[in-house]
């Protein structure tokens, strides 16, 4: 972006059925799936839109304007902080700054997306616990309530001190789909073993998962096959994250030598990292996703909006100011 031309930030201010009660600021910067996000959320909500001023210097630098801030109001953010989540963090830590010269009654910040929260504890001496960092920068800098979707674990969740809502959308996602009690719902590894549970209880099917090793000096991956009877089953593989799909794909070709009939794949977060669209595909028949990020591959993945989720959590909110 040219260092002369502002960019306009969305920014909603609550009227109608609310009265003047909250100012919802809505930024986005270089990216625009924040701004679409907040479009969403105003016309569902019948908010107005205000504006923030953004633009990036010569030397890469962000500024960060916000225009027309009213003081003592509850400002609500939303700030979709998929990859490259960098210049996205660096640019709410200047929002949240600029909005304190306003003395805001109450920050809600709403993270479709929170990143870093894979790293939610140390594996290897030496190593920061990322998530836990940039909560606790969020909370000096003025956020009261975080309110993101389906994050990866209740510890990085914990490390943030004050309210937090995690919106799980697995369930809802695959009942929309119409997935039939007779699937076998599979985790790719232990760990999220409980979404499976979740989807699995949600159609009134069966759950199971397969064993994954993470080498934490390498970062390689190797997936373990386990005594599981796919034969002839229809599959659905959930996950809250896709990133490379490696993991994924090894689990999918494991299923299918396995003799699965359908495998299908459905996941919160889908990060559209180059590659791994062709190496899931290579071993599934279906890709489900929500619209935490920005969906970019609508012939080959299945899109849910999970927008309307966000938009009754922040209805309840606001009802109880």
């Amino acid at each position: 972006m040219s260092s002369s031309i502002f960019k306009c930030l969305n920014v909603l201010l609550l009227t109608s059925s609310y009265g003047l009660l909250e100012l919802a600021v809505i930024v986005s910067g270089s990216r625009d799936y924040s701004r679409s996000i907040a479009r969403a959320i105003a016309l569902r909500l019948n908010l107005k839109l205000v504006d923030v001023l953004s633009k990036r210097f010569p030397d890469g630098e962000l500024y960060v304007r916000v225009v027309n801030g009213l003081e003592d109001e509850h400002y609500i953010i939303v700030q979709s902080m998929e990859p490259p989540s960098s210049n996205s963090i660096i640019e709410l830590i200047l929002l949240l700054d600029a909005l304190s010269e306003f003395k805001p009654r109450e920050v809600t910040l709403v993270a479709p997306y929170l990143p870093y929260a894979r790293q939610d504890k140390v594996f290897l001496r030496g190593e920061p616990i990322s998530v836990r960092a940039l909560l606790k920068t969020f909370k000096t800098l003025g956020v009261n309530r975080l309110i993101t979707v389906e994050a990866h674990s209740p510890t990085a969740l914990s490390y943030f001190p004050g309210d937090v809502i995690n919106i799980r959308p697995l369930e809802y996602m695959a009942k929309l789909v119409g997935f039939s009690s007779d699937i076998l719902v599979i985790s790719p590894d232990i760990g999220g073993i409980d979404r499976a549970r979740r989807v699995a209880e949600a159609l009134n099917a069966r759950s199971d998962y397969i064993v994954k090793r993470r080498d934490r000096v390498t970062g390689e991956i190797l997936v373990e096959p386990r005594e599981l009877d796919p034969r002839g089953l229809e599959v659905l593989i959930v996950d809250d994250i896709i990133s490379t799909g490696g993991t994924i794909a090894e689990v999918a070709r494991i299923l299918r030598e396995k003799d699965a009939s359908k495998i299908n794949v459905m996941t919160v977060h889908y990060l559209n990292i180059e590659g791994a669209l062709e190496r899931i595909l290579k071993f599934t028949d279906r890709i489900i996703a929500s619209n935490t990020i920005q969906p970019l591959y609508p012939d080959k993945i299945e899109y849910i909006d999970v927008i309307p989720l966000i938009c009754d959590t922040l209805t309840t909110i606001l009802e109880r100011v």
